[in-house]
């Protein structure tokens, strides 16, 4: 087990070999309370490393923080005041099945989008460390060593489910189902099931997993055509490869179906034919006590047009087998290993399974 005194000193070396100060407490305080990452650290790794002020190309989400210039305290008190502007405006939104909006079809995840900043690719190891608490960043930069030298393990690779909000970088294709009192969210990677609740408060503790859940408890509203959903009691896990652990992580999103005629957007696509005029955005807002200040960023999903017979012949959302995939595998020494071409038990033929007394 590594020591925290050791691990500090090589976050420390490996943030100082950069050009980067790594301070005792990264949220300065100011006139109001707090110093905006972004003004804290301008000139930090790219543009979206650590805020939400980089230029974006959306028809609708903003990467501004929401709640000012540091965000709100937590995850309940951001869902709250949205809600509390719903009602307000005499909402929240009692929508029918004649008055949902339109998400039907086939979506995929547009990776020319924000998600992005959640996924890692535009983003420094320092400017991810500089949104965390000194021991979470400690972590984080002794985690990153090890996946730059190749010996860390997703684990994915075991086909366990990717944890939320990681659950938005996943590959394949969604499904959304409206209906008054919930939605459901089929996501084609491990066949992953989300349910928003519009009908019903958080869960009580009773009927809470101590363990947490993926995918969570989700919640949520309508406001006219925006979507807000509160999600809590998360599994602990990592927000993607070379990315921060997540810890104790609720989150907030804002859904809306966006017309992007004359938006001059162009979707990075899966192939196919995606519709030059749907897509969905979604504000999402993570809160940890990792984090200094919340990580807020912006996701889109594209529509795949599926008119013709050659069209719907193309998308088919199929099942996701991952075991059969994966190579991966503990030795009974409890090593990690891999299987070379050819060992892998065939696990999918009936065969396998019968006359194991015989043997």
């Amino acid at each position: 087990m590594r020591h925290l005194s050791t691990r500090l000193a090589l976050a420390m070396a490996l943030l100082s070999s950069t050009g980067f100060a790594y301070v005792a407490n990264a949220q300065d305080d100011s006139a109001d309370g707090c110093t905006p990452l972004s003004e804290q650290y301008p000139d930090l790794g790219t543009d979206q490393s650590i805020s939400a002020s980089t230029e974006f190309k959306s028809v609708w989400a903003s990467f501004e923080l929401p709640g000012g210039p540091c965000g709100y305290e937590s995850a309940e008190a951001h869902y709250n005041a949205l809600l509390a502007e719903a009602e307000a405006n005499g909402g929240p939104t009692e929508h029918t099945a004649e008055t949902m909006p339109d998400w039907t079809g086939s979506w995929g995840t547009d990776n020319s989008t924000g998600e992005v900043a959640i996924v890692g690719r535009n983003s420094t190891r320092e400017g991810m460390a500089a949104r965390l608490v000194p021991e979470a960043a400690e972590i984080f930069m002794a985690d990153s060593q090890e996946w730059l030298d190749d010996t860390a393990i997703d684990p994915i690779s075991f086909c366990l489910q990717p944890n939320f909000p990681r659950w938005f970088t996943e590959y394949g294709y969604r499904e959304f189902f409206l209906q008054p009192d919930r939605i459901a969210m089929y996501s084609q990677m491990v066949n992953q099931l989300r349910h928003i609740y519009l009908d019903r408060e958080q869960p009580t503790e009773e009927w809470r997993n101590p363990d947490g859940e993926w995918l969570g408890y989700s919640t949520g509203f309508w406001d006219g055509d925006v979507l807000t959903v509160l999600t809590t009691g998360l599994k602990d896990g990592i927000l993607q490869r070379n990315m921060p652990r997540q810890t104790d992580m609720e989150t907030v999103e804002r859904w809306r179906l966006v017309d992007m005629e004359g938006s001059g957007i162009e979707p990075n696509t899966l192939g196919g034919t995606p519709d030059p005029n749907a897509r969905i955005e979604v504000e999402l807002t993570m809160y940890s006590p990792d984090f200094v200040e919340p990580w807020h960023t912006v996701v889109a999903f594209y529509k795949e047009i599926e008119d013709t017979p050659e069209q719907r012949n193309q998308h088919w959302i199929t099942s996701w087998d991952c075991i059969e995939g994966s190579n991966w595998y503990f030795t009974a020494d409890g090593i990690v290993s891999q299987y070379a071409p050819g060992e892998k038990p065939p696990l999918t033929d009936p065969e396998f399974w019968f006359g194991w007394t015989q043997q």
